[in-house]
């Protein structure tokens, strides 16, 4: 006989005896339940291993709660029953379209309200992150604005390049609000007429623009006179435009004439701007190196 036949027949007198399955494995060792089922067949089940009527009468409630969409949770808190009982009871109702309705509404519900709450804590993090920004920087002066102009319109304005170094004029284009006013701001630090400035609208063709025109000068406080025909842009069918909607007031164009000179005078500054960064940066690195 081999060792196989040895623990069926083993098994065999064990179940003969009352025994349950745990009890069989405790001597025959580990086995799973089908290769047992198998082992057993023909030999009645124990008496003690069958469910009395209360516990087959609550096994049939949880089934008809879970037909009904309710989760483990849910059952057992209605029941009392036990999470291992529910997945042994249970786990052939998962395909039930009722059951797989409810678990795609919490999948879609679940995420959303973990988002909700992370997006609030981030919201908070961000805002105390900005008022520690804030509170770094303290007051902000004339020369301050001076500088955040200059930087502001070498990073977003127009430049003269190397094949047309006679091409010196100021000229911003940006959708921001807060960078045209902080720009406008410069202009005025530099004594910079209002004469001297004009504004374009630079917009899609599928809106209407007088109403935007007033918007960017009641957000600027400059005047409607000083606003050149805007610039449409044409549609493109196959472009997905992404800057539509309440918020979307298209580009604000300024233009200083007559402003080489001007123009030179900000390269200046921000020639003097980069070498002090420079000097700052090589001492950085000396001092690593050190």
């Amino acid at each position: 006989m081999t060792n196989m036949q040895r623990r069926i027949a083993r098994a065999r007198l064990l179940r003969r005896e009352g025994k349950t399955y745990d009890e069989i494995r405790a001597v025959v060792g580990p086995v799973s339940d089908d290769r047992l089922q198998t082992w057993l067949a023909g030999i009645p089940r124990p008496p003690q291993t069958r469910l009395s009527r209360p516990l087959t009468e609550l096994r049939r409630e949880c089934r008809r709660l879970r037909l009904q969409g309710m989760s483990y949770s849910e059952i057992a808190a209605a029941t009392g029953t036990s999470a291992g009982s529910l997945s042994l009871w249970l786990r052939d109702l998962h395909g039930a379209p009722a059951v797989r309705a409810e678990a795609q509404r919490r999948a879609l519900k679940g995420p959303n309200i973990a988002g909700s709450g992370r997006s609030a804590q981030a919201s908070r993090r961000r805002e105390e992150q900005q008022r520690a920004g804030a509170d770094l920087l303290g007051p902000v002066s004339d020369r301050d604005l001076l500088v955040v102009g200059a930087a502001l319109y070498w990073a977003e304005g127009s430049k003269a390049k190397p094949w047309r170094p006679t091409a010196r004029q100021i000229v911003l284009t940006n959708s921001d609000v807060d960078v045209i006013r902080a720009f406008l701001v410069w202009l005025d630090l530099m004594q910079i007429p209002e004469t001297e400035r004009t504004y374009r609208l630079h917009i899609h063709e599928s809106v209407e623009t007088s109403s935007h025109e007033r918007w960017w000068a009641e957000q600027l406080s400059i005047p409607l006179r000083s606003f050149m025909t805007p610039t449409l842009k044409r549609h493109k069918p196959t472009t997905v435009r992404r800057n539509t909607g309440e918020l979307y007031h298209g580009c604000l164009v300024v233009r200083v004439k007559k402003s080489a000179g001007l123009y030179d005078r900000l390269e200046g500054m921000w020639r003097s701007l980069a070498q002090a960064a420079a000097v700052r940066s090589l001492g950085v690195q000396q001092s690593r190196v050190v």
